[in-house]
């Protein structure tokens, strides 16, 4: 998939980024994005980073995108199928455990400085979208309150705040759920989180 990159480095622009599926061959420009990225963060402590045997697996068993600009890792977005791992975010948003398998967690969206400005986060997630694995209902997050940008992207892409909790170790975040619409023969209905 394509998409029009209006700006980079703060500048006018008119060029594309290549969105695609990524594979472990991928891990580590996927874990030097992301290392970069945090470590110009004002406030690292908004996100946690993740070690590359971590990602170099969710490159293999969940759904990877990446935002190319030629042979450049620009963006990247990991959304993780986690069923019954206790790590579900479902299982934090008080879902029946026998639910969990349709839930998804989006697990980080990394945008370089050089491509802010573009609405990266919402088109690499529309790009995960189409490509969700059959019966995904639901899609759970997480965003530090203090992180404004991401926050404002994931309420602009649909999700709603579900609580506020401390995660990953006694970070302060909110939890967020975006319900999928989900057909049954040719009828339509949004799926609700059971919270």
């Amino acid at each position: 998939m394509e998409v029009l990159l209006h700006k980079v480095c703060g500048r006018p622009a008119s060029r594309t980024m290549t969105l695609r599926a990524a594979g472990p061959e991928d891990a580590a420009a996927f874990y030097a994005l992301q290392n970069e990225v945090r470590a110009a963060m004002p406030h690292p402590e908004q996100f946690v980073p993740d070690t590359l045997e971590n990602i170099a697996r969710y490159l293999k068993e969940d759904l990877c995108i990446g935002g190319w600009d030629g042979g450049r890792l620009g963006a990247y977005f990991i959304l993780r199928y986690c069923g019954q791992d206790a790590h579900n975010y479902a299982a934090f948003m008080g879902i029946p455990r026998e639910e969990w398998d349709g839930w998804a967690n989006a697990d980080s969206a990394i945008v370089h400085p050089d491509y802010r400005g573009n609405g990266l986060q919402r088109k690499l997630l529309e790009a995960a979208l189409a490509r969700l694995r059959p019966g995904i209902v639901g899609i759970g997050a997480t965003v530090s309150p203090e992180n404004q940008y991401s926050l404002n992207n994931a309420l602009a892409s649909g999700f709603e705040i579900v609580c506020r909790r401390e995660m990953y170790g006694g970070y302060d975040r909110y939890l967020l759920a975006k319900a999928l619409s989900v057909t049954f023969g040719d009828t339509a209905r949004v799926a609700a989180p059971s919270v």
